[in-house]
């Protein structure tokens, strides 16, 4: 009895010199291995197809990730500030609404140096007024000012917004804990 692991090659003949460099000749032609000549793939068309609706669902749902981020910075600026009497500069933040009146009382209790969190009151104000400006353009997208939004924001509207999709601003299971 025969091994199932050999094969027998009484019956196939050893392929020719032209055989064994075929797939090389056709590749070095601009063809493929694996498709026949007048066989086209759709590969392209389907990733293209797969980044747009990426792209699209990632514009729509950005704004829940990017306010918790900006939340979290903003918690570190307000304390860093209120810490330093830049009272200009806190009342902007509040101003924003990214706080509600809970929060800003827990963190008005809060005690400390957070000298950590900037090297220098002017490095926390440029981090504020980033923070400032991401709140504006949030706020103005959800309140129609499209004449007010920057170039990315003006997209969304057209996209969503003008189409009765307004995106969600904040998801409470993202955003940072005060307390």
């Amino acid at each position: 009895m025969a091994s199932i692991f050999t094969k027998d090659t009484s019956r196939t003949r050893p392929p020719t010199n032209l055989e064994k460099i075929e797939k090389e000749i056709s590749h070095l032609q601009g063809g493929s291995v694996r498709k026949k000549p007048g066989e086209t793939t759709k590969r392209f068309a389907t990733w293209v197809f797969v980044s747009v609706v990426g792209a699209l669902v990632g514009l729509y749902f950005m704004d829940p990730f990017v306010y918790a981020m900006r939340k979290s910075n903003a918690i570190s600026i307000y304390l860093y500030l209120n810490n330093h009497e830049a009272g200009d500069a806190t009342k902007a933040l509040i101003a924003t609404h990214i706080f509600n009146k809970d929060e800003i009382a827990a963190l008005n209790r809060r005690q400390g140096s957070y000298q950590a969190f900037f090297a220098s009151p002017s490095e926390a104000k440029e981090a504020a007024a980033a923070v400032i400006a991401y709140m504006k353009g949030v706020n103005d997208l959800h309140a129609d000012h499209y004449e007010a939004l920057d170039d990315l924001n003006k997209v969304r509207y057209r996209l969503f917004v003008e189409n009765g999709l307004n995106p969600p601003k904040t998801w409470s299971m993202l955003n940072p804990s005060v307390e």
